[in-house]
Formats: structure tokens, sequence, C-alpha cells
């Protein structure tokens, strides 16, 4: 008789195992970062919306004056004051992603959670992987804003004052007008009111104009009334004068040239006070550059209302290309901060004890201010070597602190993990 037939059971496989853990292990990871990115962007933002309040109020006096001095409205002052916030967002995001990162993390480690997730298994890349994350949407943001929001903020806010400079010029006021623009000087006298008698009113000269013609030589145009007729093309603006009287004046240096010049030297009218040397018209008009009474620079003259693709391309023949460099440089270096900052917060928690626990976010911040005083000083010791070789110190010198950093990671991971504030 043949034994009868034993089934072999086959061998149980790990795999369902395997796969279970692989699912925790990824559920876990997702609540870690869902905990930490949300709390940290808000925490940012929040810390974001604080320095902007510091330097809006800093600002606020010197939008002021120009607010007055380009007789601005309310609503041109508002717009210019809006304009003035991004000026500061490539420095105080670095600042920002620092604050909500220490806060954030601390939280999570005083909390205990971060000694749960170490406890599952959940391993020391996987915990910098949101910081990381946190650090490149950091660098992003940075160069939007200053290669791109900044520098079209900046030429906004000149058109705006332009705007609101020019309006005035062109629109009649009842009050006095006091117009300078380099050496010429514009000045409208308040008009007189109705009740005054007609005959007295026309025969007064509400316009004075002083433009120096050359060095020994000024003219002054007096006329009863100038009114604008509007922007012509080329930059510029039609005026026309009424009743006005033109006279041509000399120095004292002047006088004394013509006392000792030779006899035979033509001359000019000697003081220009007699009638002879006056001219008169009854009407006249005149089209005058706007750049002679409004300035208005080009955005391409300063390199600071340029996009960083501008700077970049070598058609700007108005910026230097040492300017162009250093302009890149400064970009770039504080974007560079925000890769930093994360790895900064953490190692600044690494070190938070009871006895520092006021001094080590403090002191973080002022060593990511540091880094940047360092950096921007660096940068002009090698700008005039060209952009390759800035930027390649740029790069070395954020990796070599980037492995620092990350290297008192390495050396402080338990302080990192287990609470050490004592909270009950």
């Amino acid at each position: 008789m043949t034994a009868p037939d034993t089934a072999v059971a086959p061998p149980t496989s790990p795999a369902p195992w395997r796969g279970m853990i692989k699912r925790t292990m990824t559920w876990l990871d997702l609540l870690y970062v869902n905990q930490f990115i949300r709390p940290v962007i808000l925490q940012a933002a929040a810390a974001l919306a604080m320095v902007e309040a510091i330097f809006l109020a800093e600002r606020f006096p010197m939008i002021f004056r120009d607010a007055i001095r380009n007789h601005a409205s309310l609503w041109d002052t508002l717009m210019v004051f809006l304009l003035t916030a991004p000026q500061i967002l490539d420095f105080g995001l670095p600042l920002a992603i620092t604050v909500a990162v220490y806060r954030t993390v601390l939280d999570m480690r005083e909390n205990r959670e971060l000694l749960v997730l170490s406890a599952c298994g959940l391993s020391p890349s996987a915990f910098l992987r949101p910081p990381a994350m946190i650090a490149a949407l950091g660098l992003s943001v940075s160069l939007l804003a200053s290669g791109f929001i900044n520098p079209l903020a900046l030429y906004a806010q000149r058109v705006v004052l332009f705007h609101a400079a020019y309006h005035h010029l062109t629109t009649p006021s009842p009050q006095s007008q006091l117009f300078q623009s380099g050496t010429r000087v514009l000045f409208i006298p308040k008009q007189p009111k109705a009740s005054t008698d007609q005959a007295e009113a026309d025969s007064r000269q509400a316009i004075f104009l002083y433009e120096p013609i050359d060095s020994t030589h000024f003219r002054v145009i007096q006329a009863h009334g100038m009114h604008a007729i509007g922007s012509a093309p080329q930059k510029l603006l039609g005026v026309s004068l009424s009743r006005m009287t033109s006279r041509i004046f000399v120095t004292s240096s002047g006088k004394q040239t013509q006392s000792d010049a030779p006899c035979c030297t033509p001359q000019p009218p000697a003081s220009g006070n007699a009638d002879e040397d006056a001219l008169y018209a009854e009407t006249a008009r005149k089209l005058i550059s706007l750049d002679d009474i409004l300035p208005f620079p080009p955005r391409h003259s300063s390199g600071t209302e340029l996009t960083l693709p501008e700077l970049l391309l070598p058609i700007q023949k108005t910026t230097t290309k040492e300017t162009a460099v250093r302009l890149v440089g400064e970009r770039l270096s504080r974007a560079l901060l925000c890769l930093l900052a994360p790895l900064m917060a953490l190692v600044a928690i690494g070190q938070t004890s009871p006895r520092n626990r006021t001094l080590a976010l403090p002191i973080c911040c002022m060593a990511l201010l540091a880094c940047n005083v360092a950096t921007q000083w660096l940068l002009r010791l090698v700008v005039h070597l060209g952009l390759m070789v800035e930027l390649g110190v740029l790069l070395v010198l954020t990796g070599l602190l980037a492995a620092l950093l990350l290297a008192g990671l390495t050396r402080s991971n338990s302080r990192l993990l287990l609470p050490q504030l004592y909270r009950a």
C-alpha cells in the first residue's frame, strides 16, 4: 500500500504585513506633514504681517512727505502706501520662516508629538522633509517678491506720484502754487476774490517764472494768467500765457565780467530793467518738455526697478554691468536665506532649555541677520569679478552653512525629540 499524499502548506508570506506597515508609515508621514505645514504657514504669515506693519510705520513720514511734495490725493497716498509693502518682503520672509518653524516644532516637541512619531519608526529624513518643503516655498516666494513684484511696485509708485503732480500742474487751483524743477522756479499766487476790483485784477501779473539762461544771465517771465492746453506727443506740455512780459537780467558776476571786457566786444543788455529790454506779448504759446518741469526717468534708468530677468539680460545700456551683478547677488542672497532659516530654527530648538528659553529665538534671528550682513559684505568684494563668480560664492557659502547646521542637528538629535521645558 502506498502512503497517502500529505498536503504541504505553503509558507506564510510576510507581504501583507509589509504592506500594512508601509501604509501605516505613509499615514504617519502625511499626518506629520499636515500638522507641520499648516501652522508654519499661518504663523509665518502672522510674523510677516507684523514685520510689514513695523516697516510701513517707519516709512510713513517719507511717504507723507512725497505725497505732499507731489500734491497727491488721499487715494494716491494710499496707493503709494500699499506699493511700499513689497520692499521688505525678501528681508522679512526668512525671519518669519525662522519664527514659525521654531514655534511650531517647539510645541510639537513639548507635546511629545515628535517623540511618538519617532517611536513609531519615522525616519530622520522624514522629519526634515516638511522643513525642506517650507524652505523651497520660501525661496520661490522670495524670488517672486524681490525679482518681480518689488521692482514693478517701485516703478508704479513713481507713476502714481508723477500723475498726481501732473494733474496738479494742469488743473487750476484757487490756492498759491509753487513748482521747482532743477534751476527753474514757477510761482502762481492766490487769485484775487470775486469782490476785488476788476481793473486791479486785470493789472495784476499773476505768474512769476525764474529761468537761468547761462552763468551770467537769467530770465524772469510775468504773465496775467497761464493755461495748460494738455500733453502733446513726445512728452511735451502746451502752455498758453496771457499778457506776458519777459525780461533778461544780468547777475552781479556778469556785470563784473562786462566791465572788464574790451570795448569792441558785443555786450548783452546791461540790466534788463529798461522797457526796451523787455519782450511783451498779449498771448504767447509754447511747448515745454515735461522733463524740464516734471522729470520722469525711464524704468531702465534705475536698476532697482528692473526685474530679475531684465538684470540678467545684457541689453540694458543705462544700468552698468557691475550694478546689475550687485543687485542680482543681493536678491539671490536673501532668497537663499530662506533655505537656511528652517535649519537654524531646528538647531535653536535643540539648544532650547529652561535656562535659555527666552533667548534661543532672538539669538537665532540675530544669527540669520548676521549671515545676511556678512553675505552682502562678501558680495561687494567679488562683484567686480562677474556674475558667475558671484553665484559660485553664494552657492558655496550656502552649502557650507547648511552642512554646519546639519552637523549641529545630528549632534543634538535627542534634544530635538525629547521635551526639555518640563511641562506638566
